[in-house]
């Protein structure tokens, strides 16, 4: 009975303590306004870069700037690299400047697409070409590189396209993995180089590759893309493989030949 009495007590002292704070407001609660708002402001962002095992830093070596898709992160995106044979070749990784949470785990965006707002993603696609632009710059300046190839999955593939055309003065092809064709109707968000840039970009090497039975980006449109690149007087190298939207190792070991067969 003691015990009972000595809960009740609690109940009630924590009832009254509420109470006391509760009647301790105005008693007209306020509606607090908010907003949000997205700023530009200059930051710095770290970036994984693998190396050959015989690297020499006297020696030169292809980069290759490796993109993941929407979603995804460098910390498994990196991991690909185990897929080549022998890389001889230093492969950079970096991440996605939009971080968002996705279920229980964090996804990073290279468009920050799922803020649903057209002008966001429209400016956001815009400096993230200028992102990877500086990680090109800043890769270049600090190692000893012959040649430079942009690689995207999915999204990361958008990036490399829209990147790669615009800076064709920087780099020696575009690797497209489970990516659209260029100015892929039905996504207003996504602000394609125009067809002249995309014409005067036919220095850049081209390798597509793409699942039979992807479920997210249709083969039809890799092969149209492969059209397209072709039609524009690119050297355009296409693999088809068996499965889904995913990174495909036999896509990977003709890749690592790809990037050291002369232009």
């Amino acid at each position: 009975m003691k015990y009972l009495r000595k809960i009740l007590l609690g109940t009630l002292t924590l009832f009254c303590c509420t109470t006391h704070f509760v009647r301790g407001q105005d008693t007209k609660l306020a509606t607090i306004k908010s907003d949000s708002l997205y700023f530009e402001s200059p930051a710095l962002f770290d970036c994984y870069v693998q190396f050959p095992d015989n690297y020499d830093s006297e020696k030169s070596f292809p980069l290759v700037i490796s993109l993941h898709g929407g979603g995804g992160s460098y910390k498994t995106f990196k991991d690909i690299r185990r897929y080549f044979e022998n890389p001889q070749f230093i492969m950079a990784t970096p991440q996605a400047p939009y971080k968002w949470l996705m279920g229980d785990k964090l996804g990073y965006d290279w468009a920050a697409w799922p803020t649903g707002d057209l002008i966001i993603m429209q400016r956001a696609l815009k400096l993230t070409s200028t992102y990877i632009e500086n990680l090109i710059r800043s890769l270049t300046a600090k190692y000893n590189i012959n040649k430079v190839y942009l690689m995207g999955f999915s999204q990361g593939s958008i990036i490399a396209q829209i990147t790669g055309i615009n800076n064709h003065d920087l780099l020696e092809g575009i690797i497209i993995l489970s990516g659209p064709e260029v100015d892929h109707p039905g996504k207003p968000e996504i602000v394609w180089p125009s067809e002249k840039a995309v014409r005067s970009a036919n220095n850049l090497r081209v390798f597509i590759a793409h699942g039979e039975s992807d479920e997210i980006i249709d083969i039809a449109l890799a092969r149209k893309s492969r059209k397209q690149y072709e039609d524009a007087g690119y050297d355009v190298s296409f693999f088809e493989f068996e499965g889904g939207h995913e990174i495909n190792k036999g896509a990977l070991k003709k890749i690592e030949k790809w990037i050291h067969e002369p232009k």
